[in-house]
C-alpha cells in the first residue's frame, strides 16, 4: 500500500513524465536540477508496480534503475518503463538524455506526532508557509506534514531534545528570489539531542543541513537537492556524537562534510556560530550520495581550527556519482587538526571522474596560522568501484603531507575492488603521495 501527498499549486511539477503505482497516479515535482517523486510505502501487502511514462515516444531506449546492488531490473515499452518494488526504498531513475529523476519511497511513518500538542508546530499538507525563520526550542518538535512546503529557514540555539520531522518539503528558494546567498537551510547551534528525520529539502542558498557544536544528533532519511555551488549536503560542524543515516543526498558540493570553524558573515551564514570544537564519534551509514558538479562525496575539512577529528566512520555507501573535480574520498587538513581513525568501508561507487581519492594537508584560503595537521590511521576497505571508458588516464588519487612533521601515516587498504576485480597494488589507484608513510595494501 502507498501514501501519497498532494502538493500546493504553486509548486513546479514536472510535466514531460508521469508516474503511477498501482495505477495510482503520483505527483512529480521539479527542481533546477532534479525531478522527484515522494511517497510512503508499507509492504506489508506485497511488492507494487510503478510505471513510469514520458511525453516523448522517442527519448527512451534504455533505463538504469541506480544503485545497482539493488537489482531492481526496469522493463521498456515504448514510451513507458516499469519495475516491481519490494520493500521501501530511495532510488535514481536513469534515462539516458534526461534531467535525473529521482524515486523516494519511505517506510510507514510509526510515531506520528499528535498535531494537538503545544510542543509540536504543526505545518498541514497542501499548504505554503512562509517566514523568514521558523525557531525551534526546547522539547519542541517542528513537524512538515507530507504535502505541506516552508519556505524559509529553521533554527535552534541552545536547545535540548528537539525535533524536526516529517515528510514535506523545507523550501530555502526565498533567498535564491531575494537576492540573497549562502544561507544555512536548517542550523542547530550548541543544542543537545537533536533529531531531523524524513524531509526533503530543496533549493538551497547555501549549505542545506548544519549542526554546529552541537551533542547527540541523529539525522535519518533525509532526502536533498541542492543546485547551487556550496550546496552542501550535512555539515558536522563541531560536533560529538552523530548519527546520520538512510539519507539521499544530491548536492552541488559536498554531500556529507566534517568542520570545525568559526562561522560568519565570511563563511557561508549573515550571523556567528563558534563551531571550533573537537569532533569525534560520527557514523554515516546506509546512505546514497549524488554529487556534481563542486565538492566531493565524503569529506573531512578543508576548514578543521579545532584540536583534532576522530573515530569518523563512512559505511554501506552508495555513491552514484562524483561528476565534477572532487573526489569520493577526501580527507583536506589544511591547518593545525590532527586527524585520526577514520573508516571508510563497504562503498560502492557507480561513477568517478576527477579524483578517487584525495587526503591531503596544504595551504589554503581556509588555513588559520601555521600549517601543523596530520593525518593518521585511515582504512578502507570492501570498496567497490564501476569505471567508465572515461576514467582511464583521468582519474587520480592523492596522498600528499605538508611537511616531514605535518604529514600522513598509516593508510590502510583491503579489498578494494575496480570492475569486480581487486587490486594487486597500490599502482592501480594511480596515487601520488609526499610526506606519506605507511601505506598499505593488505
Amino acid at each position: 500500500m502507498i501514501t501519497t501527498f498532494q502538493h500546493p499549486p504553486s509548486c513546479k511539477f514536472a510535466t514531460d513524465i508521469q508516474l503511477n503505482i498501482d495505477g495510482k497516479p503520483v505527483e512529480i515535482l521539479r527542481t533546477e536540477t532534479a525531478d522527484f517523486a515522494n511517497l510512503i510505502f508499507d509492504p506489508a501487502n506485497g511488492p507494487v508496480q510503478v510505471t513510469v511514462t514520458l511525453s516523448d515516444p522517442a527519448s527512451l531506449s534504455e533505463v538504469t534503475l541506480l544503485p545497482r546492488n539493488r537489482n531492481i531490473e526496469a522493463h521498456v515499452d515504448g514510451n513507458c518503463f516499469s519495475f516491481s518494488l519490494a520493500q521501501p526504498d530511495k532510488l535514481s531513475l536513469e534515462v539516458p538524455g534526461r534531467r535525473p529523476f529521482f524515486f523516494w519511497a519511505n517506510p510507514p511513518e510509526t510515531d506520528r506526532p499528535d498535531p494537538e500538542d503545544p510542543k509540536v508546530l504543526w505545518f498541514k499538507e497542501g499548504q505554503v508557509y512562509d517566514a523568514e525563520n521558523f525557531e525551534i526550542d526546547d522539547g519542541q518538535t517542528l513537524y512538515i506534514e507530507g504535502g505541506a512546503v516552508l519556505r524559509g529557514v529553521v533554527r535552534a540555539k541552545d536547545a535540548k531534545n528537539l525535533t524536526l520531522r516529517g515528510h514535506g518539503i523545507l523550501d530555502g528558494s526565498k533567498d535564491l528570489v531575494g537576492g540573497r546567498r549562502f544561507q544555512h537551510l536548517a542550523r542547530f547551534h550548541q543544542c543537545t539531542n537533536v533529531t531531523v528525520r524524513d524531509l526533503t529539502m530543496i533549493e538551497p542558498s547555501g549549505w542545506m543541513l548544519v549542526p554546529v557544536a552541537c551533542e547527540n544528533v541523529e539525522i535519518c532519511n533525509i532526502k536533498q537537492i541542492g543546485e547551487v555551488v556550496s550546496s552542501d549536503g550535512i555539515d558536522v560542524v563541531g560536533c560529538k556524537g552523530v548519527h546520520i543515516h538512510d539519507c539521499f543526498l544530491c548536492n552541488n558540493d559536498d554531500c556529507v562534510v566534517i568542520k570545525a570553524l568559526l562561522i560568519g558573515a565570511k563563511n557561508s551564514s549573515p550571523d556567528t556560530c563558534d563551531g571550533r570544537h573537537n569532533v569525534e564519534n560520527v557514523l554515516v551509514e546506509n546512505c546514497t550520495f549524488f554529487n556534481a558538479p563542486a565538492g566531493n562525496a565524503m569529506e573531512i575539512g578543508h576548514e578543521l581550527n579545532n584540536e583534532w577529528v576522530r573515530n569518523v566512520t563512512f559505511r554501506n555507501i552508495d555513491v552514484l556519482c562524483v561528476h565534477g573535480q572532487g573526489a569520493v574520498f577526501s580527507i583536506h587538513n589544511y591547518a593545525q587538526a590532527l586527524v585520526e581513525d577514520i573508516i571508510f568501508e563497504n562503498i560502492r561507487i557507480e561513477h568517478c571522474f576527477d579524483k578517487f581519492l584525495d587526503f591531503r594537508i596544504s595551504k589554503s584560503r581556509f588555513s588559520v596560522g601555521e600549517i601543523t595537521g596530520r593525518i593518521r590511521n585511515v582504512t578502507l576497505k570492501d570498496i567497490y568501484w564501476h569505471t567508465t571508458p572515461s576514467n582511464a588516464g583521468y582519474t587520480t588519487s592523492m596522498i600528499g603531507g605538508w611537511s616531514q612533521e605535518a604529514d600522513i601515516q598509516d593508510i590502510y587498504f583491503e579489498n578494494i575492488q575496480i570492475d569486480e576485480k581487486a587490486i594487486a597494488t597500490l599502482d592501480e589507484l594511480e596515487i601520488t603521495t609526499r610526506y606519506a608513510r605507511n601505506l598499505q595494501l593488505l
